[in-house]
């Protein structure tokens, strides 16, 4: 008898988190047979053997007024992916995140004969919680990251299963304390404040102006203070604020993890890269800032107390939120300084931070939801 066939799974994610989770997952697949991958991908997707159809980084958008630019192609990725499940007849389509396209995307794919799996389940239960019970009519499984989540889509109808966070499957700073400082060229004994600015270039315009004043503000009177700040590797471009910049403050690339890790303390935009720093203890303080559009619609929208992921998994403010108007370089640092300064004040943050590890167990996530489905498929 030969080989059994190939399954053929159509996988879609967008943002650059989702393309990493999604890549781990393809690899944890390869130990349940063997499988054909095509779809929307991301260079991690790509290396991981996923034939692209549509390339991830073509699609990020930022916030409700930006999709407009982006509608063309978003209406010819729909179209490709309608095709290619006609044409190709997938044995599951693996949506992975990215909410803002694989909701729409799940129901057409769904009534075009396709079995759904979708891994990282949407935040339904900050914006629209009666998607919820709608995802239950197109999803046939559905595989979450948050221990929360789980009981909130169940009751809803959905077929679920929480498997555990991927972050923690490889959960590492690039490099040890010695390494960076030895890297950057800061003493040992020198406070770090490390800048987490954002993982696109809207995010970047918006945030680094505050984070660099805040910076400028801090060092005075704090001359062994150095500022890291971690920029994208994506990007190709530094602005001109990082361009010209005085010994004190250092820029790097493909060392996030390690800033999140070994820095007194950070300012990040909020994202997935506040729950990194929070898993690492490391105290923050999360900023975002968006268009006066996209700030307004948001307010009416978002139906929890917390954006900050650290606060949501967590249930209770573990890192301040300076969000839209209320970050500014005068409250940033303000909020900071103690952690800067004063040890008690740190560890009382570090402490804090501790229910948000606890809460997320440890790793393993991409292997189960790899066991989700090949139980699918």
């Amino acid at each position: 008898m030969g080989e059994p066939l190939a399954k053929r799974l159509l996988i879609v994610t967008g943002e650059a988190s989702g393309d990493l989770h999604a890549a781990r997952l393809v690899e944890a697949l390869r130990a349940h047979g063997r499988f054909e991958a095509r779809g929307v991908a991301g260079p991690r997707l790509r290396a991981a053997g996923v034939e692209a159809l549509v390339a991830a980084e073509d699609l990020a958008v930022l916030g409700f007024s930006e999709i407009v630019a982006k509608l063309p192609r978003l209406f010819a990725t729909r179209r490709r992916l309608v095709e290619t499940v006609d044409a190709w007849r997938p044995d599951a389509v693996v949506l992975v995140d990215y909410p803002g396209f694989n909701l729409r995307i799940g129901p057409s794919l769904k009534a075009h004969g396709a079995r759904v799996f979708y891994y990282i389940a949407p935040q339904v239960w900050a914006w629209h919680p009666e998607r919820a019970r709608e995802m239950a009519r197109w999803v046939d499984r559905l595989a979450v990251v948050f221990p929360f989540e789980e009981p909130i889509f169940r009751e809803a109808g959905v077929a679920v299963r929480y498997v555990g966070h991927p972050l923690l499957d490889d959960f590492a700073p690039e490099l040890d304390e010695t390494e960076l400082r030895a890297e950057l060229g800061i003493p040992a004994s020198a406070r770090m404040l490390g800048l987490l600015p954002g993982s696109r270039r809207q995010e970047i315009q918006r945030h680094l102006g505050t984070l660099l004043e805040t910076a400028r503000r801090l060092r005075a009177g704090r001359d062994d203070l150095h500022v890291v700040v971690a920029y994208p590797g994506e990007l190709d471009d530094v602005p001109p604020g990082l361009t010209d910049t005085p010994s004190w403050m250092h820029v790097v690339r493909g060392r996030t993890r390690s800033v999140q890790r070994w820095a007194t303390a950070c300012a990040v935009a909020s994202g997935t890269a506040t729950l990194e720093t929070a898993l690492f203890g490391t105290p923050l303080v999360i900023v975002y800032r968006v268009g006066w559009l996209n700030y307004q619609i948001a307010r009416r929208l978002v139906s929890i107390a917390h954006i900050g992921l650290p606060n949501i998994v967590a249930g209770a403010s573990v890192a301040p939120e300076l969000i839209q108007h209320e970050f500014t370089p005068e409250r940033l640092a303000a909020t900071l300084s103690p952690w800067l300064d004063d040890p008690a004040a740190h560890a009382e943050a570090r402490a804090r931070l501790g229910v948000v590890r606890a809460r997320l167990g440890g790793p393993g996530a991409s292997a189960r939801a790899a066991a989700a489905l090949g139980e699918q498929v």
